[in-house]
Protein backbone atom coordinates (compact mmCIF):
# COMPACT_ATOMS: atom_id res chain seq x y z
CA UNK A 1 0.00 0.00 0.00
CA UNK A 2 1.99 2.72 -1.10
CA UNK A 3 -1.25 5.68 -0.73
CA UNK A 4 -0.06 9.11 1.14
CA UNK A 5 -2.09 9.01 4.39
CA UNK A 6 -1.96 11.43 7.56
CA UNK A 7 0.50 10.46 9.78
CA UNK A 8 -0.57 11.21 13.66
CA UNK A 9 1.53 10.24 16.61
CA UNK A 10 1.34 11.21 20.24
CA UNK A 11 5.20 11.58 22.19
CA UNK A 12 5.62 11.40 25.67
CA UNK A 13 8.48 13.20 27.17
CA UNK A 14 9.77 12.87 30.85
CA UNK A 15 11.80 16.04 31.58
CA UNK A 16 14.74 16.27 34.00
CA UNK A 17 13.85 16.52 37.54
CA UNK A 18 12.64 19.85 38.09
CA UNK A 19 12.49 20.63 34.18
CA UNK A 20 9.70 20.45 33.25
CA UNK A 21 8.76 23.63 32.35
CA UNK A 22 11.66 24.50 31.02
CA UNK A 23 11.11 21.23 28.68
CA UNK A 24 7.38 22.82 27.99
CA UNK A 25 8.43 26.75 26.90
CA UNK A 26 10.90 24.97 24.41
CA UNK A 27 9.02 22.75 22.95
CA UNK A 28 6.21 25.54 22.44
CA UNK A 29 9.27 27.19 20.52
CA UNK A 30 9.43 24.01 18.81
CA UNK A 31 5.98 24.20 17.63
CA UNK A 32 6.00 28.23 16.93
CA UNK A 33 8.39 26.85 14.09
CA UNK A 34 6.31 24.21 12.63
CA UNK A 35 3.52 26.62 11.92
CA UNK A 36 4.86 27.09 8.26
CA UNK A 37 6.63 23.78 7.91
CA UNK A 38 4.51 22.20 4.75
CA UNK A 39 2.05 19.48 5.72
CA UNK A 40 1.80 20.17 9.43
CA UNK A 41 -1.79 20.19 10.31
CA UNK A 42 -1.62 19.83 14.20
CA UNK A 43 1.78 20.27 16.80
CA UNK A 44 -0.05 20.56 19.89
CA UNK A 45 2.20 20.89 23.38
CA UNK A 46 0.82 19.33 26.66
CA UNK A 47 1.61 19.34 30.18
CA UNK A 48 0.57 16.16 32.36
CA UNK A 49 -1.88 16.84 35.09
CA UNK A 50 -0.24 14.50 37.40
CA UNK A 51 3.56 14.40 36.36
CA UNK A 52 5.00 17.54 36.98
CA UNK A 53 7.64 16.97 34.57
CA UNK A 54 6.19 14.80 31.71
CA UNK A 55 5.29 16.98 28.35
CA UNK A 56 3.39 15.16 25.42
CA UNK A 57 3.92 16.42 21.96
CA UNK A 58 0.30 15.67 20.05
CA UNK A 59 0.92 16.11 16.06
CA UNK A 60 -0.65 15.44 12.56
CA UNK A 61 0.88 15.07 9.12
CA UNK A 62 -0.32 15.64 5.91
CA UNK A 63 1.92 12.41 5.54
CA UNK A 64 5.20 10.79 6.37
CA UNK A 65 7.33 12.93 3.97
CA UNK A 66 6.17 15.80 5.76
CA UNK A 67 6.87 14.46 9.22
CA UNK A 68 10.15 14.18 8.10
CA UNK A 69 11.00 16.86 6.35
CA UNK A 70 9.97 19.09 9.20
CA UNK A 71 11.33 17.33 11.94
CA UNK A 72 15.05 16.46 10.64
CA UNK A 73 14.99 20.08 9.80
CA UNK A 74 15.54 23.36 11.57
CA UNK A 75 12.93 23.47 14.64
CA UNK A 76 12.00 27.39 14.60
CA UNK A 77 14.46 29.32 17.48
CA UNK A 78 15.36 26.25 19.04
CA UNK A 79 17.56 23.17 18.20
CA UNK A 80 17.42 19.66 18.41
CA UNK A 81 19.87 19.27 21.02
CA UNK A 82 18.09 22.28 23.37
CA UNK A 83 15.58 19.68 23.72
CA UNK A 84 17.37 16.79 24.11
CA UNK A 85 19.73 17.95 26.99
CA UNK A 86 16.20 18.81 28.99
CA UNK A 87 15.16 14.75 29.13
CA UNK A 88 15.22 12.80 31.64
CA UNK A 89 15.33 9.41 28.70
CA UNK A 90 14.32 9.10 24.98
CA UNK A 91 11.25 10.07 24.09
CA UNK A 92 7.72 7.74 23.78
CA UNK A 93 5.70 7.39 20.65
CA UNK A 94 2.95 6.13 19.83
CA UNK A 95 2.00 6.29 16.04
CA UNK A 96 -1.30 6.72 14.61
CA UNK A 97 -3.46 6.92 11.55
CA UNK A 98 -5.47 10.40 12.15
CA UNK A 99 -9.03 9.33 10.62
CA UNK A 100 -10.92 12.58 11.08
CA UNK A 101 -12.33 14.90 13.64
CA UNK A 102 -12.94 18.73 14.70
CA UNK A 103 -9.76 20.57 14.31
CA UNK A 104 -9.14 18.66 11.35
CA UNK A 105 -9.16 19.61 7.45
Amino acid sequence: MTEDRRVGRYVRMMAREGQGNRLADTLLKVANGMRDAEGCELYLINISNDEADVVWVTEVWADEAASDRALNGELGEVGIGDVLELLAGPPELVELTPLGGAGLR
